[in-house]
């Protein structure tokens, strides 16, 4: 298994001190946040933390389509992945909190579905086709700077999402949690996608994302994760709660009734409403051994790399813990 964790950054020095230790207590990657007027900016930091680290990879959890023009994105990853020497993941997605924050929409699936193709394109030395114009003659337009290609991962949980995945992406980030059942949904949709196009299951990565806390006594760790997870759960059901079996359907609708999204992250819901299905399916968290215990399921389920996110009040002690305690002994 490979352990890739997220981050948001205040300071520049947040990120590359995080993305250093991370580096140092053995996890694979580290994707940070795109989300303006709340983190310093992903791209900027990202190429720091490239020139401060030697093996970890880089990658953003997740940029968007909405603020950043998908010709940006491919050049400024190509650049990353120069400056890392070929270190650096795209991880995109269409829109969340940082754009509705400001008053936009999240992209429509179709126009998202043709910028992924744009950003693979680009950066798989095929290039785009412009149309001509009064302006200009149009033609093949290539990106001529940076290191390709360079690994395409988008953000998804409901069905036509994980559609373009199969059809388009190198990889998924799984917002719909660590459930054993749902991630053997998401694959049928993913390979429905890729069968569209003559592409095959085994050639995309899936990451399920959760949040995660440990400590020896696991009650702890699980009231210590429960109000960071709420975002990501409300998030995945939005669009659709067909992954969610009766039995929990009533306790979820509840859930989703009482979330706030305006107020700050770790406050958008009283911890009474969430769930223990809900805690359960979102989070890794417990013992060492309960931890440990989990992972190594996920891991008999075809899972070989998952997206950890700590609760921001405890972040680098989460961080810290789960290096020595589950990575060290897995």
């Amino acid at each position: 298994m490979q352990f890739c964790l997220h981050s948001s950054a205040r300071t520049v020095q947040e990120a590359v001190s995080r993305a250093q230790r991370a580096e140092a207590l053995g996890f694979e990657a580290i994707f940070f946040a795109d989300s303006q007027m709340n983190n310093v900016d992903p791209y900027q930091a990202l190429a720091l933390c490239a020139v401060n680290t030697k093996r970890i990879r880089l990658g953003t959890a997740v940029t968007n389509m909405v603020y950043r023009d998908a010709t940006i994105t491919a050049n400024s990853f190509a650049t990353l992945n120069e400056i890392s020497q070929g270190r650096a993941i795209i991880g995109i997605g269409t829109g969340d909190g940082p754009v509705y924050s400001l008053g936009r929409t999240a992209t429509k699936l179709v126009n998202f579905e043709k910028g992924l193709r744009l950003i693979r394109d680009l950066l798989h030395d095929r290039g785009i086709d412009v149309p001509a114009s009064h302006e200009r003659a149009g033609g093949n337009v290539r990106l001529r700077a940076g290191k390709r290609p360079v690994p395409l991962y988008i953000s998804a949980e409901g069905p036509k999402t994980l559609r373009i995945v199969g059809r388009v992406c190198d990889g998924v980030i799984l917002g719909t949690g660590f459930d054993q059942q749902v991630t053997d949904w998401a694959r049928r949709q993913i390979a429905a996608g890729a069968q569209e196009v003559g592409r095959s299951l085994e050639e995309i990565d899936l990451m399920p994302a959760g949040m995660i806390a440990v400590h020896e006594d696991g009650n702890i760790a699980r009231q210590s994760v429960r109000a960071r997870m709420a975002n990501r759960a409300h998030h995945n059901f939005r669009f659709t709660m067909e992954t969610v079996p009766e039995g929990e359907a009533a306790g979820v609708q509840r859930f989703m009734n009482h979330f706030d999204i305006s107020k700050p992250i770790e406050e958008r819901i009283d911890p009474e409403w969430i769930t223990d299905y809900l805690l359960e399916r979102f989070t890794i968290a417990g013992t060492p051994a309960q931890c440990i215990a989990k992972i190594k399921r996920l891991e008999t389920n075809g899972i070989r790399r998952i997206l950890l996110t700590p609760p921001n009040a405890i972040y680098d002690e989460v961080l810290n813990s789960w290096g020595k305690r589950v990575i060290e002994k897995y």
